[in-house]
């Protein structure tokens, strides 16, 4: 018995060992477009698992603050750069609060412009000699000479950035206390590269207690997940803003880089003290954030500039001085902030990290070979046991293996901190699963076509999905039901069509039909037929509905608001007058179902209800509207506002009936429109009671104010009825032309 149902699958079994050899092929290949393919995917889960993994709590051992230039600051004690007095002001409000280490989140590459400079240009273009007691104020104003002399022994750490411009090296970058554990690997190492760099003024270097750079790499979609923490340049490796802090913040003399040499030099970690800490190949980790954007407590600096005493809080506190301010430009995006979370918590986050190495997910020395025997093992599991699965307990075991899988990630993320790949796994399960899914379906997809053969150029694909679950409604045989019908039709179509040629008429015809069809669908419509520039739909076959007409009204509604946006559209088509529709709905009981001839058949309304339709369409010309219901069709509509347009018996038929204009949903009209419809209505009541004088008074007054060809109508029609009598008035008008 086995070996009949593995010959019968012998297809799928041989697809599922190209799937499962092609999945290790990906993985161990070195084509750049599939690698960078692939990590793009990664990121997918990698960002779910970082974003269900915050927010954490932050420990207060030590104390991170962040003291932010922010829009409040910049208000108060005006716009960057500051003067570096203030900043100097800054660091020592901060000092005398007890802060361990202030790391500065900037670069102050250019001197600040003495006055006393200023005052000697002045001067010197005037012909004019400075006093000697003023000459001697030039080192006392020399703001770059005070901050220079404040920031040495605070503990404070500069900040600079790197940079591929190899042209570009402004300021020196000094010593660095990075080292690496075998010379001979630092040539090949595989660290980040960079060739110019721009640091501090080289008093502030040399007075403060160390420097860092702060260069994030973004991924290929903008998100910034690792941070390196070394980088080299020349002959030397240079730690990270973060790095540099956290070494001073725990007295340690040297930061040392473990490498080993395989055909280049990759860093297996980074240790000082008794921190380990894991890195990728190129000496980068991936960022832990412990929460969203202002998860680290801020201090407004202009909040610490001003305060009288110092600020208990802070005392023995590591703080970074940096910005959220938007015009700064130092908002990043993140997996879990996108486009808004600042830089300078970017670093607190690498530091909290680097202090806590248990908290840094990494990529284990074993994960390839894990990988691939994962591949293997799913690889030969689905080989052998799906041919011997049934479509319902296939869906459940493939489902139960991707879990399985993700489950066994997630484990190893939350529980070890170690990060798998993950996404070809998931891949070659989906793939399998999917395929041997299609192969067993293979009957059931022959009915759907048959259903989709009978509806599929009527109905939005909704509705055949519907006919396939309820195959007892897919009958094509004709009934009679209620339904609601919609006749939309182009103003002035023949005027517009004869200044295009066929193929500029073909390409308008096609851009305008496509998004009314697909208002339809949207809305549950059925297409009957186009004829010219004519679209006919009809709503509540073959699906049975009670929500006809009122699906029939919004998809009327939003045709409408969509015709506008279509106009640049239609320019470019070589349509310069503006195009517009006009809509007409009924609602009725209408013979249904699949009508024609052996030749050619047509699933079709027919009726007297299909012809009230078309005729209401015809007089949304007449009335200046956009579109016109029936008050049958405005008896099934809830939440959409109505406005009365006429008591009307049109050509051909005995009945008069009342229409109306279909405003908009309650919910979306402002209390003005609301207002202005019942004014409306009110008026209209006032014509129809016969107090025609004072009808006309209303109509002049909103003619006036609204503008609207309705209202001139109607007045051109009171003053034929004010030379009638009223008595027998019923507000029947009847209209002579189709």
């Amino acid at each position: 018995m086995l070996l009949k149902r593995y010959r019968q699958s012998i297809i799928m079994m041989v697809f599922s060992l190209i799937l499962s050899l092609l999945s290790v092929t990906l993985f161990l290949g070195e084509n750049p477009i599939l690698v960078n393919f692939l990590k793009r995917l990664e990121t997918i889960p990698y960002d779910l698992r970082l974003k269900l993994s915050t927010p954490q709590s932050i420990d207060d051992i030590p104390p991170i603050f962040i003291i932010d230039l922010d829009e409040k600051s910049l208000k108060k004690e005006g716009r960057w750069p500051w003067s570096r007095y203030k900043l100097a002001q800054l660091i020592d409000k901060l000092t005398q609060s007890g802060v361990s280490v202030i790391a500065l989140d900037m670069v102050q590459s250019e001197r600040e412009v003495n006055p006393i400079d200023r005052v000697k240009q002045a001067a010197q273009k005037k012909g004019y000699t400075l006093p000697t007691w003023l000459n001697n104020l030039e080192k006392t104003l020399d703001a770059d000479q005070y901050f220079a002399s404040v920031i040495k022994e605070k503990g404070v750490i500069l900040g600079y950035f790197f940079h591929k411009n190899n042209s570009l090296k402004i300021g020196k970058l000094g010593s660095t206390a990075v080292q690496i554990d075998k010379k001979e690997n630092l040539e090949r190492l595989t660290t980040l590269t960079m060739q110019g760099f721009t640091n501090n003024l080289t008093a502030f270097r040399q007075n403060a207690d160390g420097s860092g750079f702060f260069n994030v790499v973004p991924d290929n979609d903008g998100n910034i997940r690792k941070a390196p923490l070394v980088i080299k340049f020349g002959d030397q490796l240079y730690p990270s803003l973060a790095l540099e802090v956290a070494r001073n913040y725990l007295l340690e003399e040297r930061v040392i880089v473990y490498s080993e040499r395989v055909d280049d030099a990759v860093i297996t970690h980074l240790s000082f003290g008794d921190k380990k800490i894991p890195t990728d190949a190129q000496g980068q980790i991936l960022i832990p954030y412990r929460g969203k954007a202002k998860h680290f407590p801020y201090l407004s600096a202009t909040d610490v500039l001003q305060s009288q005493h110092p600020i208990p809080k802070l005392e023995t506190a590591i703080v970074f001085i940096g910005t959220s301010a938007i015009g700064l430009g130092d908002l990043k995006s993140t997996p879990i902030s996108p486009a808004n979370f600042p830089g300078v918590e970017i670093q607190a986050n690498i530091l909290y990290s680097i202090l806590n190495p248990r908290l840094i997910v990494h990529e284990p020395d074993w994960s390839a070979g894990a990988t691939i025997a994962l591949l293997v093992f799913l690889g030969v599991l689905m080989l052998l046991l799906y041919p011997l699965l049934h479509p319902i307990t296939l869906v459940i075991t493939g489902v139960s293996l991707l879990l399985a899988i993700l489950m066994f990630n997630i484990g190893l993320w939350f529980i070890f901190q170690f990060y798998l790949p993950l996404i070809i796994p998931l891949l070659l399960v989906f793939t399998v699963t999917g395929w041997h899914i299609v192969y067993y379906l293979i009957v059931e997809t022959k009915e759907r076509q048959r259903i989709h053969h009978m509806f599929g150029q009527y109905v939005p694909i909704e509705h055949i999905n519907q006919l396939i679950e309820k195959k007892e409604q897919s009958s094509m045989e004709g009934e009679r039901r209620e339904m609601s019908v919609l006749f939309s039709d182009i103003r002035r179509f023949t005027a517009l069509s004869e200044s295009l040629s066929t193929t500029e008429l073909k390409a308008f015809i096609n851009c305008y039909f496509t998004p009314i069809t697909e208002i339809i669908f949207a809305h549950q419509g059925t297409v009957d037929k186009y004829v010219g520039d004519m679209v006919m739909a009809f709503w509540g076959a073959p699906i049975k509905t009670d929500q006809h007409a009122q699906q029939a009204v919004i998809a009327a509604l939003e045709m409408q608001k969509t015709l506008p946006l279509m106009q640049d559209r239609f320019r470019q088509l070589g349509l310069h007058d503006k195009v517009a529709a006009g809509i007409g709905i009924h609602t009725g009981y209408m013979n249904v179902g699949d009508m024609g001839s052996i030749y050619r058949r047509a699933y079709t309304v027919l009726g007297d209800a299909v012809n009230l339709g078309s005729r209401l369409e015809s007089l949304t010309k007449f009335y200046s509207v956009k579109i016109l219901v029936s008050e049958a069709t405005k008896a099934h509509c809830q939440n959409i506002v109505f406005r009365y347009i006429d008591y009307v018996q049109v050509k051909g038929k005995q009945t008069a009936i009342k229409i109306y204009e279909p405003v908009g949903l309650t919910n979306e009209l402002s209390s003005q429109a609301l207002t202005q419809v019942d004014q409306h209505n009110e008026l209209f009541k006032l014509y129809l009671s016969g107090n025609w004088e004072q009808a006309t008074r209303g109509f002049i007054q909103h003619l006036n104010q609204y503008q609207e060809p309705l209202y001139a109508l109607y007045l051109e029609r009171l003053e034929t009825l004010s030379q009638q009598n009223n008595k027998n008035w019923k507000g029947v008008y009847q209209h002579q032309t189709k």
